[in-house]
Parts: C-alpha cells; structure tokens; sequence
C-alpha cells in the first residue's frame, strides 16, 4: 500500500441517467488491484446495490487499460522484505473473491467497458459481469502462471463454463494473449467495437439495460446464476415461479400495452 492509496480515491463512482458506473482510478499504475482498491470497489457495488435509483452498473477503468491485474510491485516488495506471504495475500485474496460474488448476486445487470489490457484478476473481475464490450484494440491476458501463482478472481470457475475445459487450459496454463476478436469468438465478451465509437457504445448499450423492466431482469439473471445447480425439470418449475411474479409486475402490463402500441416500454415509470 502506498502513502496516496491511504487518501486517494482509488474507485470512483457516479450516476447518471440511472446508470451506477464503478471507475478503477490507479491510471499511473495501469489500475492494479490492491486491498484497498478491491475494498473501495466492494463499497461502491454495495451502495449502487441498495440504490434505487440505479438500474444498471458499468465497470470501467482510467487511462490507457482497464487493468493490468494484481499490485505487482506490492506483492515485490512484500516478498523482498521477507514478510509472511500467506499473510499478504489473505486479506486481498479475500476481497478479490467478495467482488466477484458481489457483481454475480447484485440484481443489477452488469456491464463490463473494457480497453487497452485486461490481465489477470481483473480479467477474472471482467468474466463475473453479465455483459462485456470491448475496445477493438484490447487485449486479454490471464497472466497469473508468469509470475509463479495461479488463477484466482474465479478465474478457473468461469473459464471452462465459458470456453470449455481445453481453451480453459490454454489460457490458464500457457497465458496466451488474446486479442478483442479472439475473446469475443471464444465467448469471452460481447461485443467488440472501434476505438473510436466506444465511449458512444458504452453508453448506448448501458442506456438500454437501464430502461430495461428491473424486476424481470433480475429474476433473468438469478434463473441463469442457478442454472447449473438443477437438473432440468426443477430450473423449468423456477423459470415457472419467476413468470408468476413478472406477470404480476407493472412492467409486464406496459410492455403488453407498449407492443400493441407499436412504441418503446417506459419500464419502472
């Protein structure tokens, strides 16, 4: 930890047009995760979490990257000074993991803006968003195995799921980097757009799941955080509970009435 990570803002947040956007704020050390950071970045989840007035959350980070990953100058120095290392990473580890949990059972739909790198945890940071969209000129990387550890941010949970078990392998075990193309082929990501027109894709695209019916999002996202845990019959009884509800929801009467109407539903209104 440095002297400006005690006083600094190294998460920022702010809201607009009912969209909550967390801002990784390190740009002069390419917005490497650290304790403080991760906790500062958990606190601004929560808020925007119990914030009504938020409807979706956007993932960012300042300057040239998203993230680089991990502090790696931190972790140096604690390993030169000859400190307990299990101690080190006890408490970062820990956090890192609380963000992932956090971005998966917030309600909210999450976007992921990503540009320049995405290394390491904040690759991992990157996986746990509902949606991604990405900077044609970026490039992702897990990174973990070329200094000595491996995946952690729930890397190895979400990369088989998403790419299966041999891509999973390569990227974990030979860190191969992969550029926007690849990572959206693969599955890694949603969208790739050009540099230029990426400021205005990101908020087109965050615009949409902020108007989108919050209630009935929310019921989506939890049906497919659960889908691995049932067997069949019983994901089909939830999606089935889930429908009763929406149905009962204003939402549901706007859209049936914005459909015939031939206009756009004014959700949450």
């Amino acid at each position: 930890m440095t002297a400006a990570d005690t006083s600094e803002s190294l998460v920022l947040s702010s809201v607009e047009d009912h969209v909550g956007t967390v801002v990784l704020n390190r740009p002069g050390l390419l917005n490497a995760f650290n304790l403080v950071l991760a906790r500062q970045f958990l606190a601004a989840l929560e808020e925007f979490s119990r914030d009504e007035d938020v409807r979706a959350v956007v993932i960012r980070g300042a300057g040239k990257v998203f993230s680089a990953g991990g502090d790696i100058g931190e972790m140096l120095g604690h390993v030169r000074k000859g400190e307990d290392r299990a101690a080190f990473f006890r408490a970062p580890l820990s956090a890192f993991g609380e963000i992932v949990v956090a971005l998966r059972q917030t309600a909210k739909p999450v976007l992921a803006a990503v540009h320049g790198a995405v290394a390491g945890v904040a690759f991992n940071v990157m996986l746990a968003c509902d949606l991604k969209i990405a900077a044609d000129t970026t490039r992702f990387t897990q990174a973990f195995i070329k200094i000595g550890l491996s995946p952690d941010g729930g890397g190895t949970w979400f990369l088989p799921r998403l790419v299966g078990y041999a891509r999973a392998s390569e990227l974990a075990l030979l860190p191969t980097g992969l550029d926007a193309a690849t990572a959206r082929e693969w599955g890694l990501i949603n969208w790739v757009v050009p540099e230029a027109d990426f400021e205005t894709s990101v908020r087109q695209t965050a615009l949409r799941l902020a108007r989108g019916p919050a209630a009935a999002m929310a019921r989506a996202k939890a049906l497919l955080n659960s889908a691995y845990e049932h067997d069949m019959a019983s994901h089909i009884e939830a999606e089935r509970l889930a429908q009763v509800d929406n149905a009962a929801s204003p939402d549901f009467e706007e859209g049936l009435t914005a459909f015939v109407e031939n206009r756009e539903p004014r959700f949450g209104r």
